[in-house]
């Protein structure tokens, strides 16, 4: 699963090897203005930008 969290000032896709529902569970929400959930990517749909 993928999640974009805050790292000191960026935010970093950050790639979970989890083993169990319950360690997904477990993750914190993903940064402001990004995917919020863990997910396999593809198909997501983004968060609408607002300096588009």
């Amino acid at each position: 699963m993928w999640i974009s969290l805050r790292v000191a000032t960026e935010v970093l896709p950050l790639l979970v090897d989890a083993g169990s529902m319950a360690c997904l569970s477990a993750l914190p929400s993903g940064a402001e203005d990004y995917v919020q959930l863990p997910h396999t990517g593809g198909g997501v749909e983004q968060p609408p930008s607002d300096w588009t």
